[in-house]
This record gives C-alpha cells, structure tokens and sequence, in this order.
C-alpha cells in the first residue's frame, strides 16, 4: 500500500471517529439543554460520516453543500444510503443554518428528540459502508 493510501485511510477513519466523538458532545449538550448547539453537533457528526464515505468512494468535495450534493448523487441516488436516511442529515443542514446564523431561532427539546435517534442510525449506517484494513 502507498503512503498516499495509507493517509487517505487514516483521513477516512479520522473523520468516521470525528462523527462519532461529536455525536458524542451533542449527547452532552442534550443533557445541558442546549438545544441550538445539540443540532449543530448533530450536523457535524452527519457532514463527518458523509464525507468520510465519499472519500472512501473517491469522490472529492470542498464544501458543506458539495458534501451534501455529491452525497445525494452518488450514494442515495444509487440507493446505497436511503431517501429517508438522507433526509436527517438534510433537515440538519437546514436546522444548523437557521440555529447558527438567524437571530431568535431557538429549537426545543422536542425538535432535538426527534433528530438524536435518526442521527445516530445514519452515521452508524455509512460507518457501516465503509471497509478499511
């Protein structure tokens, strides 16, 4: 194996084990009840898996929107990952912005239960698709 390999394998764990250490913060968050930044945790931890598997795929993306595009390209649209799995990471872009950047936009503890078990199965599942040595 080339030391290009090696490195792209160590960037591909590094951003599988990134996923689950910030799904891991969102949890502590969700016990503090800081709702705005359980869903940007949540967020992260999908961008990281997502990304880690269209790089373990081969295919480059240099933003949030082309991970997420190039994502619903090349994995959902072949049916590797389903709609309704992609859907979670969607609505978390979507939330992320609004809590991040609007001004008065608070989420509630209603809104966090209903992404914190989708989340946690979607990163499992493109965890699931990735085969390193």
């Amino acid at each position: 194996m080339s030391a290009a390999n090696e490195d792209m394998i160590a960037y591909i764990r590094y951003r599988l084990e990134k996923a689950q250490e910030v799904y891991e913060a969102a949890c502590i968050l969700y016990d503090a009840e800081q709702w705005n930044s359980v869903i940007n945790r949540l967020y992260y931890s999908c961008f990281y898996s997502a990304s880690a598997l269209l790089l373990y795929k081969g295919i480059s993306a240099k933003s949030h929107s082309g991970v997420i595009g190039q994502f619903s390209e090349q994995i959902v649209r072949p049916g590797i990952v389903s709609i309704d799995e992609f859907r979670v990471y969607a609505k978390l872009l979507n939330w992320r912005s609004k809590g991040d950047y609007s001004d008065l936009y608070d989420f509630c503890k209603e809104d966090v239960d209903s992404m914190m078990n989708p989340t946690k199965r979607f990163i499992d599942k493109v965890a699931s698709l990735v085969e390193l040595p």
